[in-house]
């Protein structure tokens, strides 16, 4: 009936070998219509007795979560053969481990072994590579000619993970590896030393420390401390799931802030990693392929002597979260600071409030949510000292209204100026005017060939990240399908900051070779984008999602996509506001990377009020940025404006 081959319906039934899914849907399809899927259930429930009848799984603990996971799909995987599926615990010690195969190898009920070697020498597997006993290695291998093995692609993993740490900005990494001779650590170290050398720097200093687990936690987490106290790296990568939870343990220890003075990657086979805070970026594995793959090769032996299955790789994915950071240099090349080391002395602060300083504040517009964020972080930081805002000016945008406004300031003399410029170019001068009387504190951007010593600090968004978490969330959108058709929708003006984040944005992508930039066009100033990325679909049908710059022109295009019943383009894009967020809550926008208005309001207060008392104050702050995803837009909402998220929200 399926037009097929009595061995081909053989090899569906019982697995054991491949089979095309076209016709094995077809083969299922008969069996289910002719009611033959009664028998193949019930031979499948009735398990095998005596010789030939278990399948057993040898794991060297099932505390780690990959071998308790990988036993779990095996078990399933086994029953349905028919097999009972039977565990045993070698404890990674190569005499135990032998002492169980010399024992699973004269058992007659045993048909095949599932194995996780103590060891890759294959001199200590003799006896059982001569027993004629089926067995195949999972995860890690026993090097030697024919031995069947299905691995992670860890050296593919740890490649990965550490170019991104790199390509992040660290050049200080440590790389924390379990004490032990296996292919599966020297698969990862081959991987951690590869991206070293791809990005020219010296592998042969790399920072790498080997962690026995057979230890007690705190002899464990003591050689982890003193790893990082030696090397004080900016990132770590923890190679395994039990490292992840040693490294994560010892840094609450030591009070070390994540991300924020140290990034980290993790190994994320345990559900913890997604749910702490911050979440953890990982690497994850696919342990159900594995599993699956590691039982077909086991049964194919079984049934034909030889494993016919060429796949011999299970799949890990780097999964960015919030655990890593970016670190950016400012717009004159200095290293981004964090909030956190802008600090006051109590004698400091006493002067602060004895002098009854004044500040003023130049806004490029106020008419947002996070311009009202800005202000009241800055109004609440320098209350804390006493500091009188004196004015507060909204230049709608226009530079030339906003140099009229800084000629107002310039009379009032104010000892600080809080400001966000216009125009770069048109007000540079205004405010190289400024700078002989007021210290000056910038957020975002910096006028244009404005001196180091004319201003105190530029308090930003750490633009890089900012846009590399946008593209990441686009990229993973389109994670296990074929592909991805992306159009970009850039500022095209000249501010640092936009470009920066724009080609942090198109950078990210380069991870996902599945996505494609099929065109990018630069609207220049926000009433543009409607009318431009009309222009933009109309002329590329195929985009099936699109980043754009920031949450206003984001609006325009969502507008446009709207008009043109386009609303099946997924959109990506920067900053939160209610309007973006009403467009993320009906289902349009997939991701937002957004700024933390209210803690930028405060570093810059901070910044003007320690340039009153100290000349030392770091020339560019970065706060990190917020990634949100659709089901995490309510708690987002209260941590980036400190309050509960409206019910509902204006129409834009």
């Amino acid at each position: 009936m399926a037009g097929v081959s009595i061995a081909t319906v053989s090899h569906v039934i019982n697995r054991t070998r491949y089979v095309s899914p076209e016709l094995e849907e077809r083969v299922m399809a008969i069996i289910k219509e002719t009611g033959y899927i009664e028998k193949v259930e019930n031979r499948e429930r009735k398990l095998k007795i005596g010789r030939g009848s278990v399948i057993v799984g040898v794991f060297p603990n099932i505390v780690s979560a990959v071998y308790r996971n990988m036993a779990m799909v095996l078990k399933k995987q086994v029953s349905a053969r028919g097999y009972q599926f039977m565990i045993v615990i070698t404890d990674d010690n190569l005499a135990e481990e032998q002492q169980l195969l010399e024992s699973l190898i004269v058992n007659k009920k045993v048909a095949g072994i599932l194995h996780v070697p103590v060891s890759d020498e294959a001199g200590n597997y003799r006896k059982l590579i001569m027993s004629n006993v089926p067995f195949v290695c999972m995860e890690r291998n026993i090097l030697g000619e024919q031995i069947d093995s299905v691995t992670f692609q860890d050296r593919k993993a740890l490649f990965e993970g550490t170019t991104y740490l790199i390509g992040s900005g660290h050049k200080n990494l440590l790389f924390l590896r379990e004490k032990a001779e296996t292919t599966t650590k020297e698969e990862r170290t081959r991987g951690f030393l590869d991206a070293l050398r791809e990005h020219h720097m010296n592998a042969g200093d790399a920072n790498m420390v080997d962690v026995d687990l057979g230890k007690t936690e705190e002899e464990c987490q003591n050689i982890i401390q003193r790893a990082l106290r030696r090397v004080m790296p900016t990132a770590v990568i923890a190679g395994g799931n039990r490292l992840t939870t040693q490294l994560m343990k010892t840094i609450r220890n030591m009070g070390l802030k994540c991300p924020e003075e140290l990034s980290v990657i993790g190994f994320g086979d345990e559900m913890w990693t997604e749910l702490i805070d911050p979440p953890l970026t990982t690497l994850e594995r696919d342990v159900e392929g594995l599993g699956n793959l590691a039982a077909a090769m086991l049964f194919e032996k079984i049934s034909m002597g030889r494993v016919i299955t060429r796949e011999r790789c299970g799949e890990v994915s780097l999964h960015v979260r919030k655990s890593t950071r970016m670190l950016e240099n400012g717009p004159c090349g200095e290293k981004a600071v964090s909030p956190s080391e802008i600090t006051l002395s109590q004698e400091e602060k006493r002067r602060l409030r004895t002098r009854r300083y004044r500040v003023a504040i130049s806004f490029h517009y106020t008419g947002t949510a996070w311009a009202e964020l800005h202000e009241k972080g800055i109004r609440d930081e320098l209350e804390r000292y006493g500091i009188d805002v004196i004015s507060v000016m909204d230049a709608h945008f226009d530079p030339e209204l906003q140099n009229m406004q800084l000629q107002g300031i310039l009379v009032q003399k104010p000892d600080a100026v809080i400001a966000v410029p216009a125009d770069d170019k048109k007000t540079a001068d205004r405010f190289r005017e400024l700078a002989s009387v007021s210290k000056l504190v910038f957020i975002s951007n910096l006028p244009e060939e404005i001196g180091r010593n004319s201003y105190v600090s530029c308090v930003s968004v750490n633009e890089a990240e900012n846009g590399t978490s946008a593209g990441r969330m686009l990229g993973e959108y389109f994670r296990g399908k074929e592909q991805g058709k992306v159009g970009f929708l850039n500022h095209g003006a000249i501010f640092y900051g936009t470009r920066e984040r724009d080609a942090a944005a198109e950078k990210a992508l380069d991870s996902f070779p599945n996505v494609e930039i099929v065109t990018s066009r630069g609207f220049g100033q926000i009433g543009n984008a409607y009318q431009v990325c009309r222009d933009m679909v109309e002329a590329h049908p195929e985009i099936q999602a699109l980043y754009v710059s920031w949450d206003q022109p984001a609006l325009g295009a969502i507008r446009a996509l709207k008009e043109l019943g386009r609303e099946d383009i997924a959109v990506f894009t920067t900053d939160l506001g209610p309007e973006i967020a009403r467009c993320m809550e009906e289902g349009i926008v997939k991701g937002i990377s957004t700024q933390r208005f209210y803690e930028q309001g405060r570093a810059a207060a901070l910044a003007a009020a320690k340039s009153l008392v100290d000349e030392s104050v770091p020339k560019y702050v970065g706060v990190q940025p917020y990634a949100i995803e659709p089901g995490q837009l309510r708690r987002a909402w209260k941590e980036i404006f400190h309050e509960s998220m409206p019910e509902s929200f204006p129409q834009a």
